[in-house]
């Protein structure tokens, strides 16, 4: 096999940041990934965010460094203390339990390259479970190539479709909208961040070979419904003025019907019916909700709901 083409960044300008809270069962494989890249990066620092027993790196992690937080920040503080550890003029971003494929590194240096005045590039996910085999889920894929503030900010109040495991992003350009810190709820601070660079104007690049698996699992940050639906209210409380009242709205009712879902699973059916209550606010409630809030109202029958995966095979 030849040798590869130049890719046209230096690539002693990325480091990477991978922020665990232990136990960490995933990151020796995540960090694997991402030695194995080719070019690999240049850094690679692992933040313990204060996890109870003390991370330790994996014997096959050479190179990599570990930086401890002896108080939690959530996976916004990890990323910044991980940002303050870093030199490099690029920063890439991964979970400790997700894994960059092959290629995924050059095709987002090549893709950077090739337009400079972007301000992140981002890619694809496979979801997978703890096996490591695919749900069945499809994550929401972009068009390839630059996408505006005017493209993108829409699609991006809406929902965040970015796998954050995927993404590098421009240190200036990070640094300029505020760093990693942020105190929306844990689950939700990357799609702050993003809100915060369109607002400021940037470009983002989607770069389809750039593919990362996405694990999900029962510890994961993501299976808390109801911690997701309160940081997504908070999210659009804080971008509301970057879209229309009638999206406002409708989005409002969304969140508010994604919390009554998380109630239920909590079983706290009295907080389930007061968000589904607060939802029909702000727009008319969809026949899957409505029929949600009668049965909610039946005691023989509430305690069987919300036993199924709140991410089922389909599109996320």
């Amino acid at each position: 096999m030849g040798e590869l083409e130049p890719i046209g960044l230096d690539t002693q300008t990325v480091g990477v940041i991978v922020p665990v809270r232990g136990p960490s069962p995933f990151l020796e494989e995540a960090l694997a990934a991402i030695l194995a890249q080719s070019p690999p990066p240049a850094d690679v620092v692992v933040i313990d965010d204060a996890s109870p027993e003390p991370v330790a790196l994996p014997e096959a992690a050479h190179g990599c460094r570990l930086v401890r937080r002896e108080a939690r920040g959530g996976p916004a503080g990890a990323r910044q203390t991980g940002l303050e550890a870093l030199r490099t003029g690029l920063v890439a971003l991964c979970d400790s339990d997700d894994v960059w494929e092959q290629g995924k590194l050059r095709a987002q240096l090549e893709a950077l390259a090739d337009h400079p005045d972007a301000a992140l590039c981002f890619g694809r996910a496979t979801v997978i479970g703890p096996d490591g085999t695919q749900t069945g889920e499809r994550w929401e894929e972009p068009e390839p190539g630059p996408h505006g503030p005017d493209d993108l900010l829409p699609v991006m109040y809406d929902r965040d479709p970015l796998p954050t495991s995927s993404v590098v992003v421009r240190r200036d350009a990070l640094e300029g909208a505020g760093g990693f810190a942020s105190d929306v709820p844990y689950g939700v601070e990357d799609w702050d961040l993003w809100l915060r660079l369109l607002a400021a104007g940037a470009t983002f690049v989607c770069e389809p070979a750039a593919r990362v698996r996405y694990r999900r699992h029962e510890s994961g940050l993501t299976a808390d419904l109801e911690n997701l639906a309160r940081g997504s209210l908070e999210v659009h409380e804080r971008h509301a003025e970057l879209v229309s009242s009638g999206v406002r709205e409708a989005v409002r009712a969304r969140d508010l019907t994604t919390l009554a879902r998380g109630r239920v699973r909590r079983r706290d059916y009295a907080g389930a019916r007061a968000a589904l209550r607060e939802a029909a606010t702000h727009g008319t409630l969809p026949p899957r909700e409505r029929a949600l809030g009668l049965l909610l109202a039946l005691p023989g029958v509430r305690g069987a709901l919300g036993r199924r995966s709140p991410y089922p095979a389909g599109r996320l």
